[in-house]
């Protein structure tokens, strides 16, 4: 008898009412129409292969989706894949981050949000909650989708292909794009796809 497989799409939401060039990771900001529009778009293509579960970070930007889908599907929240909380930052231009923090892009691993989390504390959060679930999940298998953020998805993506973490930061997540990564007993996670769009 074959091993079961999990297979995940990680599914990042879709334009927010933000102005680009904003943070706003722990800021719980709604989607725009557009957004919305994007969510409905992959789920479509996503929910071609039946899904068994849907995981969503409890931000309302994540979470809109799984609340469409929760009258057919098992549906739960994790707060270990909401978005980094950058603290005093906040609502502030990435512009002005890049010039306070110019080694941002060149190690994301040093930073560290004045009041907010530290990418070493966030990295750890969201591996942990990620771990957790494929423990959970795997003997079972399945189809599961988790709608999440970008830099959860980048931290996501990195593990899969253990990417250090300083260089996490150069992998690019647009809206509604999604992911796909599979696991098997005793084996190492599969990346199928990345960045697919509907």
């Amino acid at each position: 008898m074959s091993s079961p497989i999990l297979t995940i799409d990680i599914l990042r939401h879709g334009e927010t009412t933000m102005d680009a060039g904003k943070l706003y990771g722990a800021t719980d900001v709604p989607l725009s129409e557009l957004g919305k529009e994007q969510l409905l778009s992959a789920v479509k293509c996503i929910h071609q292969e039946p899904i068994s579960a849907i995981i969503s970070s409890p931000l309302q930007r994540c979470a809109w989706l799984a609340e469409q889908l929760k009258g057919e599907l098992d549906v739960s929240y994790e707060r270990g894949f909401a978005e980094m909380d950058f603290g005093d930052w906040e609502g502030g231009d990435i512009k002005t981050l890049l010039k306070q923090e110019p080694n941002f892009r060149l190690d994301v691993s040093q930073l560290n949000a004045p009041n907010g989390e530290s990418f070493v504390d966030f990295h750890a959060r969201v591996t942990s909650a990620w771990q957790q679930y494929i423990d959970t999940h795997l003997e079972q298998g399945g189809h599961h989708l988790l709608i999440a953020h970008g830099g959860v998805i980048r931290v996501l993506l990195g593990h899969a292909l253990q990417v250090p973490m300083a260089n996490l930061a150069n992998l690019y997540v647009p809206h509604a794009a999604w992911s796909r990564i599979s696991f098997a007993p005793n084996q190492p996670p599969m990346l199928w796809f990345m960045n697919y769009h509907a």
